[in-house]
């Protein structure tokens, strides 16, 4: 048991922080907290689950889909809790920015294969395209109910969707509107590099998963572009659709959100702590 964890914590998901500033989720599962991502500095994310009410102590691993700047802060490395175990997909971890002293013993490869990052949750991966090595995806399984976590890709494969479909909560990218990125002043070949397929999901490449996908009552919308894109473009897009909605922003934690269907919610915009309610 990890600090102030409690095992009647119904297992659910907040999202610290998402977007190009870094990207963050907490998984509480009653016997420990598991971090999606560690794109915040070790000392933000400290505060950031104490006004959860949680300590960095409660955390019991940490898995990454990718070794991209704004999903591991370098400082990670050299601070990484006792106890703390550290996974990372075969394809990223020989990386040399994981082979800290401090690490020594802790850092674990995981493949497609399911593994048990701590107890009561299994986790099976999936790897998609995303620049050079890829992004891991993560179909999370708890007594609960099953996630699905996509973020950082450009394409979304129809294997990609049999992988993920029906899991129960969804949190998936939705990056950019091709409108707005079109019309930015970012130079040509970061416009390429995102929306080239193995860049970054648009809104309606977003929504066509999701409602491919099919989660059975909630979708989160992570890493929307604070440059190209709006949070009221991605509500509009899923108005009306038979699953619960929350977007994430860089500045405030989502709400928990409950693996499994809560009573009367499904088809209810849940909102973020930035944006209100429809967000």
């Amino acid at each position: 048991m990890h600090g102030r964890t409690r095992h009647n914590d119904a297992p659910a998901l907040c999202v610290l922080a998402s977007g190009s500033s870094g990207n963050c989720t907490v998984l509480r599962t009653g016997q420990g907290l598991l971090l999606i991502d560690a794109g915040l500095s070790p000392r933000r994310t400290a505060a950031a689950l104490g006004a959860l009410g949680h300590t960095i102590e409660d955390v019991a691993a940490i898995v990454l889909t990718h070794l991209d700047s704004d999903h591991f802060y370098n400082t990670w490395a050299t601070r990484l809790p006792t106890g703390v175990t550290l996974w990372a997909h075969a394809a990223h971890a020989p990386e040399r920015s994981l082979e800290a002293p401090r690490n020594a013993g802790r850092l674990r490869a995981f493949t497609q294969d399911a593994f048990e990052p701590m107890p009561g949750v299994v986790i099976a991966s999936l790897l998609a395209r995303h620049d050079a090595s890829g992004v891991a995806t993560l179909r999370v399984r708890t007594r609960a109910g099953e996630l699905g976590y996509l973020t950082d890709l450009g394409t979304v494969t129809d294997s990609l969707v049999e992988f993920h479909k029906g899991v129960d909560v969804l949190a998936i990218e939705s990056n950019y509107c091709p409108r707005l990125q079109a019309r930015s002043p970012r130079p040509d070949f970061l416009k390429r590099r995102i929306m080239g397929g193995a860049g970054h999901l648009s809104n309606h490449q977003c929504l066509k998963a999701t409602e491919a996908i099919a989660p059975t009552w909630h979708a989160v919308f992570l890493h929307l572009s604070s440059e190209c894109n709006r949070p009221e473009i991605v509500a509009t897009l899923h108005e009306g659709a038979h699953y619960a909605r929350t977007i994430a922003t860089p500045h405030a934690p989502t709400r928990w959100i409950p693996l499994a269907e809560p009573q009367g919610l499904v088809g209810t915009p849940i909102p973020t702590a930035a944006h209100g309610a429809g967000a």
